[in-house]
């Protein structure tokens, strides 16, 4: 409260008598202020419209005026004015003010502990704020504002304030909040609705289910902002039925107990519309009854104004009017629907087509690349200057440049400039760069009973250009030329060690998208002595393979060639080599040739929502024992008989992924995939070869790999114990694997990308082909979720339930993933 007016005279003897009926005028000589901390005087007397040399009646409104003024300010407690002295027909005023404590600290009662830190998020109280009743009832209204979106209604905040000892003029303010319940749907009601059912609307909705007390999974907690956004979608549904003058003539949210809520929504459906005549004109490309072939609705065909959209603009295959136009460089492309004629429940409509002229496309440029190199980005885009203008190149090239793995698949944009005075468009395209190098520090129980660690180096976009010469940059590694290296040391001490190095070129002579690969390998065996005459079996050899990218059947494919040799050697190898190789001194040798055609159209190198990935490969050694048609391979020793490994070894493997579209990024995926793999041999009287076999089971990390072993991963079941129920040691020739996968993603972003998943998964290996069989197989359910950070890749963990557990298996266990893509 601000104090009446005082003029009491001070150190005056003089003293002036205030005579209200008779009031008389002074002149200002001066103004001082008292009680003023925070506030400067010259503020004060500023705004309180007075000023020295002014002239003043006492009594008078200007002295009230000015007490008013400071008043709305809300900066003081108490004000007031009198007179300090008097000289003559002058008069000094004196400015007596309290100003309001301020803010010293605040503290929250009530919530749970993130509860109470996101309050603090939402709330804008700050240190040495004037504690107002405005600041107060801001406050309580962004308190009750942010419970209100999360669905509490009932929100009651009680603030309490007392004096900082250690502060002078400041307080602490205490707030109280008590949430109360969440509010949730009792039920939803919809009148006016004769031709769809409420069932079906109120799916469109959210919440979408009415509470159940029975069922505690049912979602029906209601937010306000939410149930807007939705509520559009019950005009679409009728639009896309034919109702194309449907409408909402009210909704009521009616209050019945304090957590509960009624929803009453009345619709007038208006009538039902279908298409009767179309009819074309501009269109001098193409003829009628093509477009009329792509638009695909007929006479009679229900008036759906979504599908008619979708047939012309932004059909989900692209089979639409407008991607005819603009894949043929029709740029300028424009269409407009126009309904001519609404006769009864007929609409006639008249497609009025502006073809425009042909554009090409004039320069291509890339922005937002700081690290990647110019002509790595540009190589891969599918639009270039010269050409006609496609939107399907673009849509090409966008998926082009996420499957880099070099930059944000989220942050990709283009850029069309049209230049309609000459019929040319530039096209830009931004990226923004995201980390693509990785670091790889695993580890897991080997099947030898050994915990076997992992360090390993990728460099996904390294440069061997700026290493040397003019053109190095260590800054802190040559990078940014698309290349990648890979560094990687296994090890669980003396037992065994596995070094492996390799470098790609994807565009060996950088005119084409033709791949090398050079890679080399070392792995030991050993029992846990370091002496050098120890018993212990190497694997040691290198590999060189060549990429090339088809065009027919169509770019997505790939062919893919290689030539690997392998020296296996064993020393008093007695541990494996008596019983799987039947020999333990010696060495064998592996060359093979492998041709590989592979197919992969997903739209992201992470999280694929659409498209698919086929592989299909031949791995074969020359037919030694052929040339040899004299020896009697059945009598020969193991040792003899593997010197020169032969065999033909054959893999298939086929991922789809199925999105469902929602209109928005996050979207569930289904994930259907398929795995083959088997090794025959040349010549029967030699057999089975005991390398390049499959271990199948548990999760697949690659720990001990010997005699080239591939391990595939079945989870439910322990390391390679599909393959060997005993002692997941053995390796089979003969695998299939089925798994069905569904996802949901968390998180798609550059810093990371996190997707829950569950599984279902089925697989088995067999001795020959006569024992096998695709449908004896062990099942597994399961659950999961994967972690791709940019420094150290695809992380993950599964919990797996074995449907078909042997003797000494576990029938629940977690499978982890580190350090490599599932």
């Amino acid at each position: 409260m601000w104090s009446a007016i005082s003029f009491a005279q001070i150190d005056n003897p003089n003293m002036i008598i205030l005579d209200y009926d008779n009031p008389q005028k002074y002149e200002i000589a001066d103004i001082t202020v008292e009680g003023n901390q925070f506030t400067d005087a010259n503020i004060i007397i500023l705004l309180s419209g007075l000023k020295k040399g002014q002239t003043i009646t006492v009594p008078g409104d200007e002295t009230r005026l000015a007490i008013e003024k400071l008043w709305k300010q809300s900066l003081f407690s108490d004000i007031e004015i009198g007179i300090s002295k008097t000289e003559g027909a002058k008069l000094v005023l004196n400015i007596v003010v309290v100003e309001r404590p301020r803010l010293s600290k605040y503290s929250i009662k009530g919530l749970k502990k993130g509860e109470t830190n996101n309050i603090r998020d939402e709330i804008s109280l700050k240190k040495n704020q004037l504690i107002t009743e405005d600041l107060i009832n801001a406050t309580r209204r962004e308190i009750i504002a942010y419970f209100y979106e999360k669905g509490y209604f009932g929100v009651k905040t009680t603030f309490s304030k007392e004096p900082d000892a250690e502060k002078p003029n400041y307080e602490i303010l205490r707030i109280d909040i008590a949430k109360g319940k969440k509010i949730k749907v009792q039920d939803i009601v919809f009148e006016g609705n004769d031709h769809v059912e409420s069932a079906k609307l109120r799916k469109l909705l959210k919440p979408k289910r009415k509470y159940k007390k029975w069922n505690p999974f049912a979602s029906s907690k209601f937010v306000e902002d939410v149930y807007e956004e939705t509520k559009p979608g019950i005009l679409r549904q009728y639009s896309s039925l034919g109702y194309r003058d449907a409408s909402i003539i009210y909704d009521s949210i009616i209050r019945i107990s304090e957590d509960r809520v009624k929803i009453k929504i009345g619709i007038n459906e208006g009538n039902k519309y279908y298409f009767r005549n179309i009819t074309w004109t501009g269109n001098t490309k193409y003829r009628t009854t093509l477009l009329d072939t792509i638009l695909g609705i007929k006479r009679g065909d229900i008036y759906d104004q979504s599908r008619l959209e979708s047939k012309l603009f932004m059909s989900e295959n692209g089979f639409d009017i407008s991607s005819l136009y603009m894949d043929d460089g029709y740029l300028f492309f424009n269409i407009n629907p126009v309904e001519v004629l609404v006769e009864n429940d007929s609409i006639d409509i008249e497609m009025r087509i502006y073809e425009g002229k042909q554009a090409t496309v004039n320069r291509v440029t890339i922005v937002g690349n700081d690290k990647t190199s110019d002509f790595v980005a540009l190589r891969v885009i599918r639009t270039r200057p010269g050409d006609k203008f496609s939107r399907s190149d673009i849509q090409r090239s966008m998926r082009e440049l996420a499957q880099l793995g070099f930059f944000d698949p989220e942050g990709l944009d283009v850029n069309p400039v049209p230049n309609p005075q000459d019929g040319t468009v530039d096209i830009e395209y931004k990226v923004v760069e995201k980390p693509s190098d990785q670091i790889e520090a695993s580890g897991g129980w080997g099947g030898f009973g050994g915990f076997v660690g992992t360090l390993g180096l990728t460099l996904n976009n390294f440069s061997s250009r700026k290493m040397f010469g003019p053109d190095a940059s260590w800054d802190p590694i040559p990078a940014g030329d698309g290349q990648k290296l890979s560094l990687r040391a296994q090890s669980n001490g003396p037992q065994f060690q596995g070094y492996n190095f390799s470098f790609s070129e994807p565009w060996l002579g950088g005119k084409k998208p033709n791949a090398l690969t050079i890679s080399l390998f070392h792995n030991v065996q050993s029992t846990f002595s370091f002496e050098k005459d120890r018993p212990k079996f190497t694997t040691s050899g290198g590999s060189v393979a060549f990429a090339k990218q088809l065009k027919f059947p169509d770019d997505y494919f790939q062919l893919r060639t290689s030539m690997t040799y392998q020296r296996y050697g064993l020393n008093d190898w007695a541990n494996f080599g008596s019983s799987e190789l039947g020999f333990t001194d010696g060495n064998a040798n592996n060359l093979s040739f492998l041709t590989e055609i592979m197919r992969n159209s997903s739209n992201h190198p992470i999280y694929p929502t659409e498209g698919s990935s086929f592989s299909a490969s031949v791995q074969f050694t020359p037919p030694y024992s052929l040339f040899n048609k004299n020896k009697d391979y059945a009598s020969l020793s193991p040792e003899e008989k593997f010197k020169w490994v032969e065999l033909v070894k054959t893999k298939f493997s086929g991922q789809w992924f199925l999105g469902f579209p929602n209109g928005k990024k996050r979207q569930f995926v289904l994930s259907p995939s398929y795995k083959f793999g088997a090794v025959s041999p040349w010549n029967k009287e030699i057999g089975y070869s005991p390398f390049e076999l499959f271990r199948v089971g548990g999760s697949g990390l690659s720990n001990f790999v010997l005699y080239g072993t591939d391990i595939v991963s079945q989870r439910g079941y322990d390391e390679g114990k599909v393959s060997d129920p005993l002692q997941g040691q053995g390796a089979l020739p003969i695998y299939t694997k089925y798994t069905l996968e569904l996802r949901y993603p968390l998180t798609v972003g550059q810093s990371s990308t996190i997707y829950a998943q569950s599984f279902l998964e089925a697989g088995n290996a067999y001795n020959s082909f006569e024992d096998f069989n695709p449908f004896k197989v062990r099942r597994a359910a399961g659950v999961g979720v994967r972690l791709f950070l940019p420094m150290f890749g695809l992380l993950g963990v599964d919990y797996a339930w074995a449907m078909d557990p042997g003797q000494f298996d576990n029938k629940g266990q977690f499978h982890f993933f580190i350090g490599q893509q599932f």
